[in-house]
């Protein structure tokens, strides 16, 4: 046969993210601020590590009708925090069931009984890195998960590390040097685009 291609999916694959930020009116002190923010921010270029929240809502919490809290409980007595945060919980309680190498591609996962990882959903390691579900391999009944990956792990980690589906992150990099460059009309409006790639 003529004009066959064999196309071959790579678990060591990148993540990548494109991110647009208006810049609204430079009168504004607090947009001031978040101007300098960003500059500083990037000034490091492709040399500065950037943690990307990952907001998705698909993770098996929930799937579940579970949605955490994200810091929104106060103590008892209505006060929160010095810095303005409350309490936060986590519902899916997922953590490694054994120890997972670098490079797998499947690992054994717990979960709170009654929720289930499925394809797709997306969680991160303490350390930022993310991973995706691939697919389901088994299931022992109780709270054990046997998952693929993707992309494959990118360090060692040891049993009970703790994977966190609802507030996932990814540790990213600017693509080049020179992106999210300000540029400004009227010299009021206008916006900074970012091109991220996974920092590995």
């Amino acid at each position: 046969m003529t004009g066959q291609e064999q196309v071959v999916v790579s678990p060591a694959a990148r993540w990548k993210a494109s991110l647009t930020v208006p810049i609204a009116d430079r009168r504004s002190g607090d947009h001031q601020d978040q101007v300098l923010a960003l500059r500083s921010l990037v000034r490091g270029g492709r040399a500065t590590t950037i943690v990307v929240p990952i907001r998705d809502g698909r993770g098996p919490a929930h799937r579940a009708g579970l949605v955490p809290c994200k810091g929104r409980v106060l103590h008892s007595d209505g006060s929160p925090f010095s810095d303005g945060s409350g309490y936060a919980q986590g519902y899916s309680g997922a953590a490694l069931s054994g120890a997972a190498a670098l490079n797998a591609v499947q690992i054994v996962v717990t979960l709170a009984t009654g929720l289930q990882p499925l394809p797709g959903m997306r969680f991160s390691m303490p350390d930022g890195r993310l991973h995706e579900v691939g697919n389901v391999i088994a299931f022992d009944g109780a709270s054990r998960w046997t998952i693929g990956i993707t992309p494959w792990l990118r360090a060692a980690y040891d049993d009970g590390t703790e994977l966190d589906f609802e507030t996932a992150v990814c540790r990213m990099r600017l693509a080049s040097d020179d992106a999210a460059a300000l540029s400004l009309t009227l010299n009021r409006f206008g916006s900074a685009a970012f091109e991220l790639v996974e920092a590995l």
